[in-house]
Order: structure tokens, then sequence, then C-alpha cells
């Protein structure tokens, strides 16, 4: 199912200066107030904390919609720092219906112009969102 919603070259150049020049540490992506196509709501800088960006997506959340993010993970495996990109699909249990379904058509469009990314993470509720889950998924050998 495709939604005919367009992603908007700010999302891509945004992606691509996270990928490239580690700019920023999240990119909050959002359906604009028409619901046409895919914006770039916010970019955090370097060094936001996770729980500030979780924060953030919660906001969405208490306003009952949904969000695409990318957060530049940071963590150890056998002892060597690492980092990946990590893609979320935030689709809260109390978002609307029509926000749900619009975002689920329109996810294959934006992941198909973000070039780079090495882990997924679709969330519905805030246990999905826990770091330490995150991290395991970025520790994932198959990821």
């Amino acid at each position: 199912m495709t939604s005919g919603v367009t992603v908007m070259d700010e999302c891509i150049d945004a992606f691509n200066e996270i990928k490239m020049g580690h700019q920023w540490q999240f990119i909050i992506y959002r359906l604009s107030d028409d619901l046409k196509s895919i914006v770039v709501e916010e970019k955090g800088p370097r060094r936001t904390s996770y729980d500030t960006f979780v924060d953030k997506l919660r906001e969405a959340e208490a306003k009952k919609q949904c969000r695409y993010a990318v957060f530049d993970v940071n963590y150890v495996q056998n002892d060597m720092e690492k980092k990946k990109l990590v893609f979320f699909a935030w689709s809260p249990d109390s978002a609307a219906i029509k926000q749900k379904m619009i975002y689920a058509s329109s996810l294959k469009a934006l992941k198909n112009k973000l070039r780079g990314i090495q882990v997924e993470v679709q969330c519905n509720d805030v246990e999905d969102l826990r770091h330490e889950e995150v991290i395991e998924k970025c520790k994932d050998k198959y990821q």
C-alpha cells in the first residue's frame, strides 16, 4: 500500500548531514499539516541525550501523533566504540487510526530515500524505546 506522500528534499539533506558529517544527534520527521509530504520537524545537536530524544517522541504521543526519527547511537562492543544510524518508526498505541495508517503506508517511501540506515526499530510504546533495547539491536551481528 502506498500513500502518495512525498519525501521532501530537506529530509534527505538532514539525513546526509547526520550520516556523513555527524552534524546532528537525531532527526525527527513528521507528516506535513496537509498530510501530503514528510518534512523535518526537528534536528537535535550533537551530544543531545537519548532521554531528550525520547522526550521529543513522547511529545508527539501526547498529541496522539506518529513520527519517524533517526538517532546516531554510540555504544561499546568488544571494548570498541561503535556508531550506528538507527531508524525509528514511532507509532504509539494512543495515536489516531488515520495517523497510523498514513505513517505505515509512507514508511517505505522515506526509508528508500535514507540510504545508510543500519538498524530499524518499530515502536508502539515507551518500552520499545528503552535505550538498552536499542543498544542490543545495534549489537546484533545480523543488523
